[in-house]
């Protein structure tokens, strides 16, 4: 991890915002010939995004600066860290007040490292909580933001469209109904497309297969849990999909029948929490069997008859092997209050979001109860009919996203971007 320098600030109030095109004149601020990259990732999805997007921009330009916060994936590229990712990952209103002080500390020492370096451009990626924030400080002083994953205004808070026309400078979009969105209100933007395929395709020749005995398979029905990747939504959910793996076995076992269960996971931190857990669940239900496999998450969906699935962008992993799934999410008791009076979509998961309609089962909070997730398995697994149904819909998303190759189209579109609003000089 790197130490920040301490540096003397202007006071907040002599950085008046700059007007488009306005030549930046803040005094600790120096200008290089070239651009100097800030990106931050919050997540693990996020991670894989800047991951991408950093390496096709250094096959641009391999002379290229890049620092701010990353996971794995973009340390993998040779970026400049200076916090763990990991710190950033709170899901939750209330999370994020427990948090306040940390993340108000980094945002702080995050300006700093901008001044530091001379930064020129900040690619700020997902994570709109904190980097809408981040991004209005940064254009304070005259660095030039680009957002890459447009925060679902069209799910909640539409009220930011303000705030984003304010201080984003290049909006990258996932969805074509998002750039419409952003077109009515003047704000710059570029649809790149979707990640998903290409990413999926990448990554999944690099994943080992799953081994299966063949002489089950006529018996043997496949489950992948998946608690998500985030510390709190690991700790939140695992519990739950681990009951409801012991309840489907019971009944499994009283129908003679066999389910193999499927636990994947991306986070290292809680590698020894998830497999404590399993442990006890397989000493506590006789018989049960629950593998765990790291980083196989695409094998496991693949292999799977039906994922139990954390909301969020693994819905679009499922989605892209045409898998029927339930979603299940369980925030805090203020956080879900709070939220309920914001969101203004009836729907949380991706998958039905895109098809306009509850294409698969959500349970959310007080439903998301290890009882209710094994009604609807087991209705997924025994009902044919309901079964095809759910994965033609799926199979429909699924050819919304296409085939684009959006890491390629983001960095094309940044460096379009840069051609136009080259480097200000002094």
């Amino acid at each position: 991890m790197a130490t920040s320098r301490k540096l003397t600030l202007p006071k907040k109030s002599s950085l008046k915002p700059k007007k488009a095109g306005d030549k930046i004149r803040t005094e600790n601020l120096s200008v290089p010939s070239s651009p100097v990259f800030m990106i931050l990732a919050g997540e693990h999805s996020g991670d894989l995004l800047g991951a991408e997007v950093l390496k096709e921009l250094k096959k641009h330009d391999p002379e290229l600066t890049f620092f701010g916060i990353g996971g794995p994936r973009m340390l993998e590229e040779g970026f400049d860290s200076i916090e763990n990712m990991e710190e950033l990952s709170v899901i939750g209103f209330t999370a994020v007040l427990f948090k306040y002080k940390f993340l108000k500390a980094l945002m702080d020492r995050l300006v700093e490292e901008a001044v530091a370096r001379s930064c020129t451009h900040a690619i700020l990626v997902d994570y709109p909580g904190f980097n809408l924030r981040l991004a209005a400080r940064l254009k304070e002083l005259g660095i030039k933001v680009i957002f890459y994953v447009s925060p679902q205004l069209w799910a909640w808070n539409f009220g930011r469209i303000y705030q984003i026309k304010e201080t984003i400078d290049l909006m990258l979009v996932l969805f074509p109904f998002e750039k419409k969105i952003y077109d009515d209100y003047g704000v710059r933007s570029v649809f790149v497309g979707h990640p998903i395929a290409q990413r999926i395709k990448e990554k999944i020749r690099k994943e080992a297969q799953i081994p299966v005995d063949e002489k089950q398979l006529a018996h043997l029905q496949t489950i992948t849990l998946m608690p998500g990747s985030r510390t709190g939504e690991i700790h939140r959910m695992l519990d739950t999909l681990l009951k409801s793996a012991a309840l489907i076995h019971q009944e499994a076992e009283a129908e003679k029948k066999h389910v193999r269960f499927l636990i994947p996971n991306i986070n290292l931190k809680e590698e020894e929490f998830i497999q404590t857990k399993i442990k006890e669940t397989e000493e506590a239900y006789p018989g049960i069997k629950i593998e765990y496999l790291f980083d196989r998450s695409l094998r496991c969906i693949e292999a799977s008859d039906i994922v139990l699935v954390t909301s969020g962008t693994a819905t679009l992993e499922v989605v892209y092997f045409e898998k029927p799934m339930v979603i299940l999410y369980k925030v805090s008791l203020l956080s879900y209050f709070i939220s309920a009076f914001l969101i203004r979509t009836p729907f949380i998961g991706l998958v039905n979001i895109l098809s306009g309609r509850e294409t698969v089962k959500e349970l959310i909070q007080a439903e998301c109860t290890p009882e209710e997730t094994v009604r609807e398995t087991m209705a997924i697994l025994k009902n044919k009919k309901y079964r095809n149904q759910m994965i033609e819909e799926i199979r429909s998303v699924k050819e919304s996203l296409g085939e684009e190759h959006s890491s390629k189209n983001a960095s094309k579109a940044i460096l379009q971007f840069l051609k136009e609003k080259p480097v200000a000089t002094l």
